[in-house]
């Protein structure tokens, strides 16, 4: 990772949000790293920093707005923007849903600091953290129920071509990244993953990594 990362948390605990903070400050030379309180001041910050990298979210903030709201807001007007969840919940629904969402990593916050670090060093360099190490493996199985025999039915569907470029959306090449080492046009990038997406029955390219991975059919590199 060449470039400092800006960072925003998005917790209402004031204690583990300056926590957090240490354990980030104290792993890795980042950009800015910003707090808010709840989903409207995120936003707020959002659109006061829109080069912020990554949003660290807790679910459980407000009443009125949860985490995977915010979620889907952030997703929906800044698509580039990653985001991993850290929150006490370890219910699949929770899990699944903001996966569905676009969530590039979920870990519970019994996880430990150095699995927090390594997990926002992928997030920020570009890569999936799918699941913290807490995330029990019979959790992370029902997680991915259905989709493991999704995915191989639909890797046998998938071209070379979309078989390759599926591979590199895992390993965290953006679309640039993907059309040059093809060697195509990034409107070609945009045609294979509507493809892929089709063929696996996802809504997000992320669902794809998940099950594709879960399959065995690419690897997280």
């Amino acid at each position: 990772m060449n470039e400092k990362s800006d960072i925003l948390i998005v917790e209402d605990s004031k204690v583990f949000a300056m926590g957090l903070n240490l354990i980030l400050s104290s792993g890795q030379n980042w950009g800015s790293i910003g707090l808010a309180a709840d989903p409207l001041r995120a936003m707020t910050f959002l659109r006061e920093h829109p080069q912020t990298q990554v949003v660290i979210i807790d679910i459980s903030l407000t009443r009125e707005h949860d985490g995977l709201t915010l979620l889907s807001g952030i997703k929906e007007n800044w698509p580039s923007m990653r985001c991993m969840i850290l929150s006490h919940y370890k219910n699949p629904d929770y899990i699944r849903q903001a996966l569905e969402l676009g969530a590039e990593a979920y870990l519970a916050k019994d996880s430990a600091p150095e699995e927090i670090l390594r997990a926002v060093r992928e997030v920020c360099s570009g890569r999936s953290f799918l699941f913290g190490e807490t995330i029990p493996d019979a959790l992370r199985q029902e997680i991915l129920q259905g989709r493991e025999a999704a995915g191989p039915a639909a890797g046998c569907r998938l071209s070379p071509k979309e078989k390759e470029c599926l591979q590199l959306i895992t390993c965290g090449y953006s679309n640039r990244q993907i059309a040059s080492a093809m060697q195509i046009a990034t409107t070609t990038v945009d045609t294979y993953k509507e493809r892929i997406k089709d063929k696996f029955g996802f809504d997000t390219i992320i669902e794809c990594v998940a099950s594709a991975v879960a399959a065995g059919l690419v690897e997280i590199r």
